[in-house]
């Protein structure tokens, strides 16, 4: 996985070194060894990933990550900062100025990439659901997601409880949120609950292979497409880290005996994790309802037009290949005009959302039912017969016709009915037939219906090609 890196650096042998290890792996490599220079190269073009290392002569790491925020679209690229020097109030201060990772000199190559990786498999979703969620706003298909709910809950599995229960009392001082202690045995239960946490720290004892069958089983599972792992070990060693990183695992931790500020770099790299997962799903909210909203009637909840001429052709494809007859029918609201004229377009709207409901719950669910305009609703029928179609389409005029609806503030209610037309197409009588004219068709029916004095069902069969 290559990318554009832009490395900030004030000493140009560290930047030299480094553009000569990217660029043999092959990543695209910008240098700035002042601020100043990388907000420039940010402004005419955003990197996938920054990597800040040492003092800059005209602004402290943060404040550089600070501009980064305001200056990159969204999603901003991840920062990695490189120290000089390796010791955990460092780490902490650099975690808490906003970079997604650290690490310190001497760097090894292997988990410089490995973590390179993960930052970048991050960055490229996180574009990806920005990319599709910004479509669905252009063209108005987006509502706000359901916001992020609590409570946020982290797991700590380990081989046995004990293990788990003692990494929960280092963290609960720094952490806000529920940590649930989990052995390996009731791992699969925690996790796919549902209450399933949003992290998991999954402690790695010195048996590293087992540790790397425990990271792979968590992530084949169910719940692996967005779950979040941080692998917590007790051996520190590059290439173990590396291995770990490239087969999904979110960050890779050392487990140290304990001081204060590494329980503190610990608890704040799983509350990052924590804030990249709430990330990543609002942006799949937004992507979600973009995909809902463009097959569904905000209104009734039944599914709109575009959906339904797509269910129609493969109905209509099926229907030819399994040598079934097929049906539509359209129901349309009598007299719905003055509905809306009598007592306002708020109790049009209640008609409609319960006659929708009625309908619905008359078909049996095999059929599919959409709102394809004001007051017309279609209704497909697969797999049916001529006497089953007027049955079911008398059915539906019945239970709408004995339904009324209540209006708000106990006003009384309306009774409404409905005219459906369908017609009924047998495999011999297919030929070119499109949704178009199937529709085309249902339609005359429904006309036959309405100028017979509505509140009636028309059944046509359609003609051979």
């Amino acid at each position: 996985m290559t990318g554009h890196v832009l490395i900030v650096d004030a000493l140009a042998i560290n930047r030299i070194v480094l553009k000569a290890a990217l660029s043999a792996a092959f990543y695209v490599v910008k240098q700035a060894s002042t601020a100043s220079e990388a907000i420039e190269i940010c402004t005419d073009e955003t990197p996938d990933v920054i990597l800040i290392g040492g003092d800059l002569p005209d602004m402290s790491a943060a404040d550089l990550i600070q501009r980064f925020d305001m200056l990159c679209t969204a999603p901003v690229p991840p920062v990695m900062i490189l120290l000089t020097a390796n010791n955990p109030e460092a780490r902490v201060a650099a975690l808490q100025a906003g970079a997604s990772d650290v690490l310190a000199h001497p760097l090894d190559e292997d988990e410089l990439f490995a973590r390179l990786r993960a930052l970048l498999r991050q960055r490229r979703l996180d574009s990806d659901l920005v990319t599709h969620a910004k479509t669905a706003n252009a063209l108005g298909l987006s509502e706000d997601p359901v916001a992020f709910t609590g409570p946020e809950r982290a797991a700590i599995l380990s081989a046995d409880e004990t293990t788990a229960k003692a990494i929960c009392a280092r963290l609960t001082p720094f952490c806000n949120y529920q940590l649930v202690p989990v052995s390996h045995d009731r791992a699969a239960q925690i996790l796919s609950g549902r209450a399933k946490p949003d992290v998991t720290l999954l402690h790695i004892d010195c048996d590293t292979e087992a540790g790397l069958r425990r990271l792979a089983s968590l992530q084949a599972g169910s719940n692996g497409r967005d779950m979040r792992v941080i692998a917590l070990t007790e051996t520190e060693t590059s290439g173990h880290a590396a291995k770990l990183l490239d087969m999904g695992a979110s960050d890779v931790v050392h487990l140290h005996d304990g001081t204060s500020l590494e329980d503190h770099e610990l608890a704040f790299r799983l509350t990052q994790q924590m804030a990249r997962k709430k990330q990543s799903d609002t942006l799949r909210g937004h992507l979600e309802n973009g995909l809902q909203a463009a097959v569904i009637d905000p209104l009734t909840g039944l599914h709109n037009r575009r959906y339904a001429q797509v269910y129609l052709r493969r109905m209509i494809d099926d229907a030819r290949a399994e040598q079934q007859r097929c049906a539509v029918m359209i129901a349309d609201l009598d007299f719905f005009k003055s509905v809306n004229d009598t007592f306002g377009h708020a109790a049009g709207d209640r008609v409609l959302i319960r006659t929708a409901e009625v309908m619905r719950d008359a078909l049996p669910n095999d059929t599919m039912i959409a709102r394809i305009g004001g007051e017309e609703f279609l209704i497909a029928v697969p797999d049916t017969t001529l006497p089953d179609v007027r049955a079911l389409a008398r059915h539906v005029g019945r239970m709408v016709r004995e339904n009324d609806v209540p209006l708000a503030d106990r006003q009384g209610s309306v009774h409404v009915t409905v005219s459906i037309g369908a017609t009924l197409v047998h495999p011999a009588n297919m030929g070119e037939l499109t949704a178009d004219m199937l529709i085309e068709q249902a339609d005359k029916a429904l006309y036959d219906s309405k100028s017979g004095g509505r509140d009636t069902v028309t059944v046509t069969l359609r003609p051979a090609a």
